[in-house]
């Protein structure tokens, strides 16, 4: 066949077919394989999936009956909460489980840390079963003060190589109020492209200021991935404010806040994306008044375009949200370790999960070849 239709019809033809059948096809001949495991026919298969297929939602918990992580993907269709497909993942975590850093164009991120020290990061794509292991340098040692170490992770939208962002800064709670540290924060990137851990950030590279403190709380959107930060340039307590890193370029920058979210505490903030906006979840635990406030960036880039769509109330129920379904359907932890999600109408459903409320994660997926030119680790 591969001599019967030109290379361009071929290529039109297999980046609409099943995951599954082009794994296959590897085996039918060297040129096939040559050509499904390419860069240009993996960014072609992805644009071609990214607009063909219905949305799927990839769920991880941890199950406190058996001690173990479940992975599992569910349909984000009429089906939700009624059919999961299990997924078998072949790394096992030191503590009870895996930190998720990020899933991004069907590869996850899950870094194996404990109270900040880590030596190990998986990049995984569970639709083709491949995954590589990066080990992650330590800074801790040697180090007047300690520092604390921050992880993000996302898929260059140019190259589809997936990118493992780490930042080590001076954790400012252990430093003296007569102390001022001025040395920047630490950054390198592993591209998985590269093999490797580039070289850290030098003088004449973009960084994060020293005066600001970026969290966990992260999401990768619109080829950047974007953290909530405390910025304490100007006010000693800080002001919230979100830190972007560029996939492409490889650069820092930043984004203000409304001054209702900037005057927040930072626990109280989270990072999201609903419907193809960035999203800021806004937290009130006051105890009885649990509720969760969704702002959205209607204008990407424009700080002024924020704006607070609604407000979820589950007054003695609510723990944190987990994530959105691709209709906006907001996913919740409940207090009780329930997993549910609220309809648009108010209602809300259970998912008949029951699992630690810190593990639950949801996020958007997809199948992909991104790894297939990998050795499984």
């Amino acid at each position: 066949m591969s001599d019967l239709f030109p290379h361009d019809l071929q290529l039109q033809i297999l980046k609409r077919l099943p995951l599954n059948s082009l794994l296959k096809f590897r085996t039918v001949s060297k040129s096939w394989n040559s050509l499904i495991t390419s860069n240009h026919f993996i960014s072609s298969h992805l644009q071609s999936i990214t607009h063909n297929n219905p949305q799927s939602l990839f769920i991880r918990y941890f199950d406190r009956t058996r001690k173990i992580e479940q992975y599992i993907t569910a349909k984000d269709d009429q089906t939700f909460g009624i059919h999961f497909s299990n997924i078998d993942f072949q790394h096992a975590s030191k503590t009870a489980y895996f930190r998720i850093v990020g899933c991004c164009n069907g590869v996850v991120c899950l870094s194996d840390d404990l109270f900040d020290s880590m030596c190990m990061v998986v990049l995984w794509n569970p639709s083709i079963r491949k995954s590589v292991r990066v080990l992650v340098p330590d800074y801790q040692q040697n180090c007047v003060w300690p520092r604390f170490t921050v992880l993000g992770f996302g898929v260059c939208p140019v190259t589809h190589d997936p990118k493992v962002v780490k930042i080590v800064f001076v954790n400012a709670f252990s430093v003296p109020d007569q102390i001022t540290v001025e040395d920047p924060p630490l950054v390198e990137v592993f591209s998985v492209n590269s093999g490797g851990w580039g070289k850290p950030f030098g003088q004449n590279r973009n960084r994060p200021c020293n005066k600001i403190n970026i969290t966990w709380s992260q999401v990768c959107f619109n080829g950047a991935i974007h953290w909530v930060a405390y910025d304490r340039r100007i006010e000693a307590s800080g002001r919230c404010i979100i830190v972007s890193f560029d996939l492409v370029h490889e650069v820092f920058d930043e984004m203000p806040l409304p001054d209702a979210l900037a005057s927040q505490d930072i626990g109280n903030l989270a990072m999201s994306s609903r419907k193809g906006q960035l999203t800021m979840l806004e937290y009130d635990m006051e105890k009885g008044k649990e509720a969760c406030g969704v702002w959205v960036m209607k204008e990407y880039g424009v700080p002024g375009s924020w704006e607070e769509m609604y407000v979820i109330r589950l007054p003695g129920m609510l723990r944190r949200v987990v994530g959105f379904r691709t209709n906006g359907d907001m996913v919740l932890a409940l207090k009780n370790h329930e997993l549910v999600y609220v309809e648009c109408t108010g209602n809300v459903k259970s998912l008949g999960i029951y699992a630690n409320i810190r593990s639950f994660f949801v996020g958007s997926y997809m199948e992909s070849l991104i790894l297939i030119n990998q050795l499984d680790q």
